[in-house]
Protein backbone atom coordinates (compact mmCIF):
# COMPACT_ATOMS: atom_id res chain seq x y z
CA UNK A 1 0.00 0.00 0.00
CA UNK A 2 1.12 3.55 -0.31
CA UNK A 3 -0.32 7.09 -0.34
CA UNK A 4 -1.95 8.20 -3.40
CA UNK A 5 -1.48 5.88 -5.82
CA UNK A 6 -2.03 8.00 -8.80
CA UNK A 7 -2.51 11.67 -9.93
CA UNK A 8 -4.78 11.53 -12.45
CA UNK A 9 -4.42 14.06 -15.51
CA UNK A 10 -6.12 15.71 -18.22
CA UNK A 11 -9.29 17.82 -18.48
CA UNK A 12 -12.30 16.69 -17.48
CA UNK A 13 -15.81 17.70 -18.42
CA UNK A 14 -19.21 16.47 -17.95
CA UNK A 15 -22.89 16.85 -17.08
CA UNK A 16 -23.15 17.37 -13.42
CA UNK A 17 -26.78 17.45 -12.85
CA UNK A 18 -29.22 14.88 -14.01
CA UNK A 19 -30.18 14.25 -17.20
CA UNK A 20 -33.35 14.97 -19.03
CA UNK A 21 -35.51 18.12 -20.14
CA UNK A 22 -35.01 20.90 -17.39
CA UNK A 23 -35.29 24.31 -16.24
CA UNK A 24 -31.62 24.90 -15.75
CA UNK A 25 -28.30 22.13 -15.98
CA UNK A 26 -24.83 22.82 -15.08
CA UNK A 27 -21.73 21.24 -17.00
CA UNK A 28 -18.90 20.65 -15.09
CA UNK A 29 -15.47 20.93 -15.80
CA UNK A 30 -12.06 20.66 -14.02
CA UNK A 31 -8.58 20.51 -14.93
CA UNK A 32 -5.57 22.32 -15.56
CA UNK A 33 -6.56 23.84 -19.02
CA UNK A 34 -9.99 24.85 -17.22
CA UNK A 35 -8.99 28.47 -17.24
CA UNK A 36 -8.57 28.43 -21.12
CA UNK A 37 -11.16 26.76 -22.27
CA UNK A 38 -13.30 29.41 -20.15
CA UNK A 39 -11.79 31.98 -21.70
CA UNK A 40 -12.63 30.77 -25.10
CA UNK A 41 -15.99 29.55 -24.59
CA UNK A 42 -17.23 32.83 -22.45
CA UNK A 43 -14.63 35.44 -24.10
CA UNK A 44 -14.22 36.55 -20.83
CA UNK A 45 -11.42 36.30 -18.18
CA UNK A 46 -11.79 34.25 -15.28
CA UNK A 47 -11.98 35.56 -11.84
CA UNK A 48 -12.37 33.19 -8.73
CA UNK A 49 -15.92 32.69 -7.19
CA UNK A 50 -17.35 35.28 -9.28
CA UNK A 51 -20.66 33.91 -11.09
CA UNK A 52 -21.29 36.13 -14.30
CA UNK A 53 -24.13 35.93 -16.87
CA UNK A 54 -23.11 35.44 -20.61
CA UNK A 55 -22.95 34.14 -23.52
CA UNK A 56 -22.12 30.12 -24.28
CA UNK A 57 -19.71 30.53 -27.85
CA UNK A 58 -19.86 27.58 -30.40
CA UNK A 59 -16.95 27.75 -33.10
CA UNK A 60 -16.52 30.48 -34.64
CA UNK A 61 -18.39 32.59 -32.43
CA UNK A 62 -21.71 30.80 -32.84
CA UNK A 63 -24.40 31.30 -30.03
CA UNK A 64 -24.86 28.22 -28.38
CA UNK A 65 -26.96 29.49 -25.54
CA UNK A 66 -26.26 31.79 -22.03
CA UNK A 67 -26.69 31.34 -18.76
CA UNK A 68 -24.06 31.43 -15.73
CA UNK A 69 -20.13 31.49 -15.65
CA UNK A 70 -18.95 30.36 -11.90
CA UNK A 71 -15.08 29.74 -11.76
CA UNK A 72 -13.24 28.29 -9.05
CA UNK A 73 -9.08 29.05 -9.17
CA UNK A 74 -7.16 25.67 -7.39
CA UNK A 75 -6.88 24.99 -4.97
CA UNK A 76 -9.70 26.60 -3.67
CA UNK A 77 -12.31 24.56 -5.40
CA UNK A 78 -13.95 20.85 -5.01
CA UNK A 79 -11.35 19.26 -6.75
CA UNK A 80 -8.69 21.02 -5.90
CA UNK A 81 -7.74 22.46 -9.38
CA UNK A 82 -9.14 25.02 -11.72
CA UNK A 83 -13.50 24.51 -12.15
CA UNK A 84 -15.83 26.27 -13.53
CA UNK A 85 -19.51 25.50 -14.31
CA UNK A 86 -21.67 26.75 -17.08
CA UNK A 87 -25.59 27.34 -15.75
CA UNK A 88 -27.78 26.80 -18.98
CA UNK A 89 -31.01 26.10 -19.92
CA UNK A 90 -31.77 22.52 -19.46
CA UNK A 91 -32.42 20.73 -23.03
CA UNK A 92 -30.63 17.59 -23.57
CA UNK A 93 -29.88 19.34 -27.28
CA UNK A 94 -28.04 22.04 -25.45
CA UNK A 95 -26.15 20.18 -23.36
CA UNK A 96 -25.20 17.89 -26.30
CA UNK A 97 -23.52 20.75 -28.00
CA UNK A 98 -22.16 22.47 -25.36
CA UNK A 99 -20.25 19.01 -24.02
CA UNK A 100 -18.93 19.08 -27.82
CA UNK A 101 -17.80 22.11 -27.95
CA UNK A 102 -15.60 21.74 -24.56
CA UNK A 103 -14.57 18.63 -25.49
CA UNK A 104 -13.54 20.49 -28.90
CA UNK A 105 -11.48 23.03 -26.76
CA UNK A 106 -9.35 20.05 -24.94
CA UNK A 107 -11.27 18.57 -22.54
CA UNK A 108 -12.37 15.09 -22.29
CA UNK A 109 -15.69 13.55 -20.71
CA UNK A 110 -15.13 12.76 -17.56
CA UNK A 111 -15.31 9.22 -16.06
CA UNK A 112 -18.23 8.48 -13.18
CA UNK A 113 -16.87 9.84 -9.81
CA UNK A 114 -13.60 11.29 -11.64
CA UNK A 115 -14.41 14.94 -10.25
CA UNK A 116 -14.56 13.72 -6.42
CA UNK A 117 -11.56 10.80 -7.32
CA UNK A 118 -9.60 14.37 -7.88
CA UNK A 119 -10.76 16.08 -4.71
CA UNK A 120 -9.76 12.83 -2.98
CA UNK A 121 -6.43 12.73 -4.62
CA UNK A 122 -5.44 16.29 -4.31
CA UNK A 123 -5.99 16.09 -0.31
CA UNK A 124 -9.54 18.00 -0.65
CA UNK A 125 -11.20 15.27 1.46
CA UNK A 126 -10.93 11.37 3.00
CA UNK A 127 -11.98 8.46 0.87
CA UNK A 128 -14.47 8.49 3.68
CA UNK A 129 -15.80 11.43 2.66
CA UNK A 130 -15.52 10.61 -0.92
CA UNK A 131 -18.35 7.74 -0.38
CA UNK A 132 -20.07 9.97 2.06
CA UNK A 133 -21.01 12.12 -1.23
CA UNK A 134 -22.74 9.08 -2.93
CA UNK A 135 -24.50 8.16 0.20
CA UNK A 136 -25.99 12.17 0.04
CA UNK A 137 -27.39 11.50 -3.03
CA UNK A 138 -28.76 8.66 -2.68
CA UNK A 139 -30.00 9.29 0.80
CA UNK A 140 -33.82 7.68 0.67
CA UNK A 141 -34.84 10.01 3.79
CA UNK A 142 -33.99 13.13 6.03
CA UNK A 143 -32.30 10.79 8.83
CA UNK A 144 -30.05 8.85 6.26
CA UNK A 145 -29.54 12.42 5.12
CA UNK A 146 -28.34 14.13 7.92
CA UNK A 147 -25.95 10.74 8.65
CA UNK A 148 -24.60 11.03 5.15
CA UNK A 149 -23.71 14.63 5.42
CA UNK A 150 -22.14 14.21 9.14
CA UNK A 151 -19.80 11.85 7.12
CA UNK A 152 -19.22 13.73 4.48
CA UNK A 153 -18.22 16.80 6.90
CA UNK A 154 -15.88 14.30 8.51
CA UNK A 155 -17.23 12.89 11.69
CA UNK A 156 -16.90 9.77 10.84
CA UNK A 157 -13.23 10.47 9.63
CA UNK A 158 -12.75 12.27 12.70
CA UNK A 159 -13.76 9.14 15.01
CA UNK A 160 -10.72 6.97 12.96
CA UNK A 161 -8.40 9.38 13.08
CA UNK A 162 -8.80 10.01 17.46
CA UNK A 163 -8.17 6.35 17.74
CA UNK A 164 -5.22 6.54 15.31
CA UNK A 165 -3.49 8.98 17.08
CA UNK A 166 -4.85 7.32 20.50
CA UNK A 167 -2.40 4.62 18.82
CA UNK A 168 0.45 6.34 18.19
CA UNK A 169 1.06 7.28 21.69
CA UNK A 170 0.70 3.73 22.88
CA UNK A 171 3.04 2.77 20.17
CA UNK A 172 5.69 5.53 21.39
CA UNK A 173 5.46 4.39 25.07
CA UNK A 174 6.22 1.06 23.26
CA UNK A 175 9.00 2.60 21.49
CA UNK A 176 10.52 4.75 24.56
CA UNK A 177 10.53 0.71 26.45
CA UNK A 178 12.53 -0.63 23.56
CA UNK A 179 14.82 1.86 22.95
CA UNK A 180 15.59 2.74 26.86
CA UNK A 181 14.93 -0.16 28.48
CA UNK A 182 18.47 0.27 30.00
CA UNK A 183 18.19 3.42 31.24
CA UNK A 184 16.67 5.13 34.43
CA UNK A 185 13.86 7.27 32.53
CA UNK A 186 10.52 7.96 33.83
CA UNK A 187 8.54 7.08 30.59
CA UNK A 188 9.77 3.28 30.98
CA UNK A 189 9.03 3.04 34.55
CA UNK A 190 5.22 3.28 34.51
CA UNK A 191 3.48 0.07 32.70
CA UNK A 192 0.58 0.98 33.95
CA UNK A 193 -0.28 3.80 31.83
CA UNK A 194 0.20 1.56 28.91
CA UNK A 195 -2.24 -0.73 30.19
CA UNK A 196 -4.22 2.19 31.18
CA UNK A 197 -4.42 4.11 27.79
CA UNK A 198 -4.65 0.60 25.87
CA UNK A 199 -7.75 -0.20 27.45
CA UNK A 200 -9.11 3.18 26.62
CA UNK A 201 -8.56 2.80 23.22
CA UNK A 202 -9.74 -0.48 23.08
CA UNK A 203 -13.26 1.07 24.45
CA UNK A 204 -13.03 3.19 22.01
CA UNK A 205 -12.61 0.77 18.95
CA UNK A 206 -15.37 -1.42 20.22
CA UNK A 207 -17.47 1.97 20.30
CA UNK A 208 -16.45 2.51 16.31
CA UNK A 209 -17.51 -0.92 15.50
CA UNK A 210 -20.77 -0.54 16.66
CA UNK A 211 -21.09 2.69 15.02
CA UNK A 212 -20.31 1.14 12.00
CA UNK A 213 -22.64 -1.59 11.96
CA UNK A 214 -25.54 1.15 12.92
CA UNK A 215 -23.83 3.65 9.94
CA UNK A 216 -24.01 0.29 7.17
CA UNK A 217 -27.54 -0.44 8.50
CA UNK A 218 -28.77 3.08 8.25
CA UNK A 219 -26.89 3.71 4.71
CA UNK A 220 -27.88 0.54 3.51
CA UNK A 221 -31.16 -0.30 5.02
CA UNK A 222 -32.45 -3.80 6.78
CA UNK A 223 -34.77 -6.53 5.48
CA UNK A 224 -37.70 -7.82 6.91
CA UNK A 225 -39.78 -11.06 5.85
CA UNK A 226 -42.73 -11.98 7.19
CA UNK A 227 -43.16 -15.24 7.60
CA UNK A 228 -46.24 -17.89 8.78
CA UNK A 229 -48.21 -20.50 7.79
CA UNK A 230 -51.13 -19.81 5.41
CA UNK A 231 -54.21 -17.48 6.11
CA UNK A 232 -52.54 -16.06 8.92
CA UNK A 233 -52.69 -12.45 7.14
CA UNK A 234 -49.40 -12.16 6.35
CA UNK A 235 -50.35 -10.16 3.13
CA UNK A 236 -52.67 -8.29 4.72
CA UNK A 237 -50.02 -7.11 7.26
CA UNK A 238 -47.94 -6.62 4.47
CA UNK A 239 -50.19 -4.30 2.49
CA UNK A 240 -51.01 -2.33 5.85
CA UNK A 241 -47.11 -1.44 6.18
CA UNK A 242 -47.18 -0.77 2.65
CA UNK A 243 -49.65 1.96 2.51
CA UNK A 244 -51.36 0.05 -0.01
CA UNK A 245 -52.77 -2.72 -2.24
CA UNK A 246 -48.85 -4.22 -2.81
CA UNK A 247 -49.89 -8.17 -2.45
CA UNK A 248 -52.95 -10.56 -3.07
CA UNK A 249 -55.24 -10.96 -0.42
CA UNK A 250 -57.36 -13.85 -0.37
CA UNK A 251 -59.84 -16.48 1.61
CA UNK A 252 -57.89 -19.03 -0.02
CA UNK A 253 -54.81 -20.78 1.40
CA UNK A 254 -51.95 -20.44 -0.77
CA UNK A 255 -52.76 -17.67 -2.70
CA UNK A 256 -48.65 -16.10 -2.46
CA UNK A 257 -46.18 -18.62 -4.75
CA UNK A 258 -43.56 -15.95 -4.84
CA UNK A 259 -41.48 -13.59 -2.72
CA UNK A 260 -43.33 -9.88 -3.40
CA UNK A 261 -41.10 -6.95 -2.79
CA UNK A 262 -41.73 -3.28 -1.57
CA UNK A 263 -38.76 -0.83 -0.54
CA UNK A 264 -40.37 1.25 2.50
CA UNK A 265 -38.92 3.84 5.29
CA UNK A 266 -39.91 3.62 8.49
CA UNK A 267 -39.34 6.57 10.78
CA UNK A 268 -37.00 7.81 8.05
CA UNK A 269 -35.01 4.77 7.90
CA UNK A 270 -34.56 2.15 4.55
CA UNK A 271 -36.49 -1.43 4.86
CA UNK A 272 -36.80 -3.97 2.38
CA UNK A 273 -40.10 -5.49 2.85
CA UNK A 274 -40.53 -9.48 1.80
CA UNK A 275 -43.85 -10.90 1.79
CA UNK A 276 -43.58 -14.49 1.68
CA UNK A 277 -45.49 -17.80 1.17
CA UNK A 278 -47.30 -19.83 3.51
CA UNK A 279 -45.26 -22.42 5.28
CA UNK A 280 -47.19 -25.53 4.70
CA UNK A 281 -46.69 -28.79 3.33
CA UNK A 282 -48.13 -29.21 -0.48
CA UNK A 283 -48.10 -31.20 -2.96
CA UNK A 284 -48.35 -28.36 -5.60
CA UNK A 285 -44.59 -27.92 -7.46
CA UNK A 286 -45.13 -24.37 -7.56
CA UNK A 287 -46.23 -23.57 -4.10
CA UNK A 288 -43.12 -26.19 -2.87
CA UNK A 289 -40.83 -24.03 -4.43
CA UNK A 290 -42.84 -20.76 -2.89
CA UNK A 291 -42.47 -22.31 0.74
CA UNK A 292 -38.47 -22.99 -0.25
CA UNK A 293 -37.96 -19.33 -1.52
CA UNK A 294 -40.01 -18.31 1.98
CA UNK A 295 -37.70 -20.18 4.15
CA UNK A 296 -34.23 -19.15 2.60
CA UNK A 297 -35.90 -15.52 2.75
CA UNK A 298 -36.13 -15.63 6.50
CA UNK A 299 -32.84 -17.30 6.92
CA UNK A 300 -30.93 -14.31 4.53
CA UNK A 301 -33.38 -11.63 6.84
CA UNK A 302 -32.06 -9.27 9.09
CA UNK A 303 -35.49 -9.02 10.34
CA UNK A 304 -37.86 -12.15 10.68
CA UNK A 305 -41.52 -11.57 11.21
CA UNK A 306 -43.60 -14.59 12.01
CA UNK A 307 -47.32 -13.73 11.91
CA UNK A 308 -49.55 -16.21 13.74
CA UNK A 309 -53.57 -16.02 14.25
CA UNK A 310 -53.87 -14.66 17.52
CA UNK A 311 -56.57 -17.10 18.83
CA UNK A 312 -54.51 -20.01 18.20
CA UNK A 313 -51.11 -18.35 20.07
CA UNK A 314 -49.78 -20.90 22.61
CA UNK A 315 -47.84 -18.64 24.97
CA UNK A 316 -45.93 -21.71 26.47
CA UNK A 317 -44.32 -21.98 22.75
CA UNK A 318 -41.11 -20.30 22.49
CA UNK A 319 -40.11 -17.90 20.18
CA UNK A 320 -37.60 -18.84 17.69
CA UNK A 321 -37.78 -16.06 15.05
CA UNK A 322 -37.20 -12.27 15.46
CA UNK A 323 -40.50 -11.11 16.65
CA UNK A 324 -43.77 -12.66 16.71
CA UNK A 325 -47.07 -10.69 15.14
CA UNK A 326 -50.30 -11.89 16.62
CA UNK A 327 -52.91 -10.99 14.27
CA UNK A 328 -56.15 -10.55 13.79
CA UNK A 329 -56.57 -9.29 17.12
CA UNK A 330 -60.09 -7.45 16.41
CA UNK A 331 -61.40 -11.28 16.87
CA UNK A 332 -60.49 -11.79 20.02
CA UNK A 333 -62.87 -11.93 22.52
CA UNK A 334 -59.95 -11.51 25.54
CA UNK A 335 -56.87 -9.59 25.12
CA UNK A 336 -54.07 -11.27 25.85
CA UNK A 337 -51.39 -10.09 28.33
CA UNK A 338 -48.15 -9.43 26.55
CA UNK A 339 -45.04 -9.81 28.32
CA UNK A 340 -42.66 -9.97 25.86
CA UNK A 341 -41.19 -7.40 23.96
CA UNK A 342 -40.65 -9.32 20.78
CA UNK A 343 -44.34 -10.17 20.70
CA UNK A 344 -47.01 -7.86 19.52
CA UNK A 345 -50.59 -8.26 19.42
CA UNK A 346 -51.69 -6.16 16.18
CA UNK A 347 -54.78 -6.50 13.29
CA UNK A 348 -54.04 -5.91 9.72
CA UNK A 349 -57.49 -5.55 9.09
CA UNK A 350 -57.70 -2.31 11.80
CA UNK A 351 -54.60 -1.37 12.06
CA UNK A 352 -54.69 -2.19 16.11
CA UNK A 353 -51.07 -2.32 17.68
CA UNK A 354 -49.26 -1.64 14.14
CA UNK A 355 -47.84 1.61 15.37
CA UNK A 356 -46.39 -0.42 18.30
CA UNK A 357 -44.50 -2.84 15.76
CA UNK A 358 -43.27 -0.48 13.09
CA UNK A 359 -41.80 2.14 16.57
CA UNK A 360 -39.70 -1.42 17.74
CA UNK A 361 -38.35 -2.26 14.21
CA UNK A 362 -37.60 1.84 13.84
CA UNK A 363 -35.53 0.98 17.10
CA UNK A 364 -33.63 -1.78 15.69
CA UNK A 365 -31.56 0.43 13.04
CA UNK A 366 -30.30 2.48 16.30
CA UNK A 367 -31.18 3.68 19.77
CA UNK A 368 -32.25 7.34 20.53
CA UNK A 369 -29.08 8.21 21.64
CA UNK A 370 -27.15 7.74 18.34
CA UNK A 371 -29.95 9.79 15.84
CA UNK A 372 -28.35 13.35 16.47
CA UNK A 373 -24.54 11.39 16.06
CA UNK A 374 -25.31 8.68 13.16
CA UNK A 375 -23.06 8.79 10.56
CA UNK A 376 -23.28 6.60 7.36
CA UNK A 377 -21.05 3.68 6.72
CA UNK A 378 -19.75 0.86 4.79
CA UNK A 379 -18.98 -3.26 4.79
CA UNK A 380 -15.57 -2.08 3.76
CA UNK A 381 -15.25 0.06 6.54
CA UNK A 382 -16.25 -2.50 8.78
CA UNK A 383 -14.06 -5.13 7.43
CA UNK A 384 -10.50 -2.61 7.92
CA UNK A 385 -11.94 -1.73 11.71
CA UNK A 386 -12.72 -5.35 12.85
CA UNK A 387 -8.98 -6.35 11.49
CA UNK A 388 -7.83 -2.98 13.58
CA UNK A 389 -9.40 -4.50 16.41
CA UNK A 390 -8.24 -7.81 15.89
CA UNK A 391 -4.35 -6.64 15.79
CA UNK A 392 -5.01 -4.52 18.61
CA UNK A 393 -6.17 -7.25 21.03
CA UNK A 394 -3.31 -9.12 20.21
CA UNK A 395 -0.80 -6.20 21.10
CA UNK A 396 -3.52 -6.01 24.34
CA UNK A 397 -2.35 -9.72 25.33
CA UNK A 398 1.46 -9.13 24.86
CA UNK A 399 1.30 -5.87 26.80
CA UNK A 400 -0.63 -7.94 29.72
CA UNK A 401 1.28 -10.93 29.14
CA UNK A 402 4.96 -9.85 28.77
CA UNK A 403 5.37 -10.39 25.35
CA UNK A 404 8.46 -8.81 23.70
CA UNK A 405 8.02 -4.81 22.82
CA UNK A 406 8.93 -5.25 19.44
CA UNK A 407 6.29 -7.74 18.39
CA UNK A 408 3.85 -5.33 20.50
CA UNK A 409 4.94 -2.61 18.63
CA UNK A 410 4.27 -4.36 14.94
CA UNK A 411 0.79 -5.50 15.78
CA UNK A 412 0.01 -1.69 16.63
CA UNK A 413 0.92 -0.70 13.74
CA UNK A 414 -0.79 -3.19 11.81
CA UNK A 415 -3.99 -2.01 13.91
CA UNK A 416 -2.84 1.35 12.42
CA UNK A 417 -2.65 0.79 9.31
CA UNK A 418 -6.10 -1.16 8.84
CA UNK A 419 -7.58 2.44 10.32
CA UNK A 420 -5.88 3.96 7.64
CA UNK A 421 -7.37 1.89 4.82
CA UNK A 422 -10.62 3.65 6.02
CA UNK A 423 -9.97 6.90 5.26
CA UNK A 424 -7.74 6.19 2.39
CA UNK A 425 -4.42 7.34 3.71
CA UNK A 426 -3.21 3.85 2.62
CA UNK A 427 -5.17 2.65 -0.15
CA UNK A 428 -4.96 -0.04 -3.18
CA UNK A 429 -5.85 1.30 -7.13
CA UNK A 430 -8.55 -1.93 -6.72
CA UNK A 431 -10.32 -0.47 -4.02
CA UNK A 432 -10.48 3.35 -5.65
CA UNK A 433 -11.95 1.95 -8.65
CA UNK A 434 -14.62 -0.31 -6.94
CA UNK A 435 -15.20 3.06 -4.64
CA UNK A 436 -16.00 5.27 -7.48
CA UNK A 437 -17.33 3.28 -10.17
CA UNK A 438 -20.29 3.39 -8.24
CA UNK A 439 -20.96 6.98 -8.29
CA UNK A 440 -22.30 8.85 -11.61
CA UNK A 441 -20.77 10.93 -14.06
CA UNK A 442 -20.59 14.21 -13.19
CA UNK A 443 -19.91 13.51 -10.01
Amino acid sequence: MNKKIEKVSGTIAALATARGAAGIAVTRVSGPNAAEIYRKITNKEPEHMRARHTVFYGDGETRIDSGIALFFKGPDSYTGEDVFELSSHGSPAIIDVLLERLFMLGSRQAEPGEFTKRAYLNDKMDLTQAEAVVDLIESVSARTAAAATRSLVGEFSEKVNDISKAITELRTLVEAMLDFSDQDLEETKHPDELIHKTKEAKKSLEKLIEQTRTGIRLRGGMVMAIVGEPNVGKSSLFNRICGNERAIVSSEAGTTRDIISENITIDGFPLKLLDTAGLRNSQNQIEKEGVKRAIEAGESADIVLEVVDAREWDQNKKINKSMLALNKSDLLIKKQKIDSNKVFLISAKTGEGIDNLLDHIAGLFMDDDSCDSSITARKRHLKSIKEAHEAFCSAERGINEGHAMDLVAQELLEAQNSLAEVTGEFTTEDLLEEVFKSFCIGK
